[in-house]
């Protein structure tokens, strides 16, 4: 999807992409040959063919940030297929809803691995952690997560990108809470987990305060469950969000 995109050239809008595509031009290198050959449907801006040129030089690179500061945000989602080895799931658990209540645990899911932040133990790590990815997926983390985490640590560095999975779900008519969502859309968690909500995350974690070790593993697997299947619905929200472009997975 990332090849067959002209939104980040500089004056380019969704009607000139679709015409783009409808003439043909269906890559960079489409791009390219047209242009050189002055076979392209209209005319477009001489500095176009050598940002195509070095678009096509930044994804051999792996270089999310050139794409994240050219593209409008909202079509950030386009980086996830090329660079998914690159982007972080995450999620997190706290003691209530409130300002006042506290970061207990943040789950992080890259590239098949796990990796938890617990209150006391590590979770002071995180920074540092984060700062490795350039893509960051969250489910509505603008309103919960990011919020909660900026209370912790007031000058937290977030990935350039950040894909909230629930907003994505919103423009292909799918709403409700992650769990709902999973469920509609036939993602299974684990039985030991499976029907567990944040009201648990809240008593496991209370539990294990009161020296219960067995209650923090649990509350670590709930959490893992949450943020792999984070993963599942970002995977969910790229293709279908490609096949309503007209574009395959």
């Amino acid at each position: 999807m990332l090849e067959a995109t002209f939104l980040h050239l500089p004056g380019a809008t969704r009607e000139i992409e679709q015409r783009l595509w409808e003439a043909g031009v269906l890559s960079w290198h489409d791009f390219l040959e047209r242009y050189q050959s002055g076979t392209l449907p209209f005319p477009v801006r001489p500095e176009w063919f050598s940002l195509i040129q070095q678009s096509i030089t930044h994804l051999a690179k792996g270089n999310v940030r050139f794409f994240a500061h050219l593209l409008p945000p909202s079509e950030h989602w386009r980086l996830y297929g090329p660079f998914r080895s690159q982007a972080v799931c995450l999620d997190i658990e706290t003691t209530g809803l409130t300002a006042k209540d506290r970061v207990t645990v943040v789950g992080l899911y890259h590239n098949d691995r796990y990796e938890a932040f617990v209150d006391g133990i590590n979770l002071e790590q995180l920074p540092d952690t984060l700062r490795c990815f350039p893509i960051l997926i969250t489910f509505n983390g603008s309103d919960f997560d990011i919020p909660f985490l900026r209370r912790v640590f007031p000058h937290l560095l977030l990935p350039p990108v950040h894909l909230d999975v629930q907003a994505l779900l919103k423009r292909l008519g799918i709403r409700g809470s992650q769990k709902v969502i999973e469920e509609r859309l036939g993602f299974v968690r684990k039985e030991e987990v499976r029907g567990m909500t944040g009201v648990d995350a809240v008593v496991l974690w209370e539990a294990y305060l009161r020296g219960e070790q067995r209650a923090l593993h649990r509350l670590l697997e709930y959490n893992r469950e949450d943020v792999s299947k984070l993963k599942d619905l970002m995977d969910y929200a790229y293709r279908e969000l490609c096949r309503q472009l007209g574009w395959g997975w």
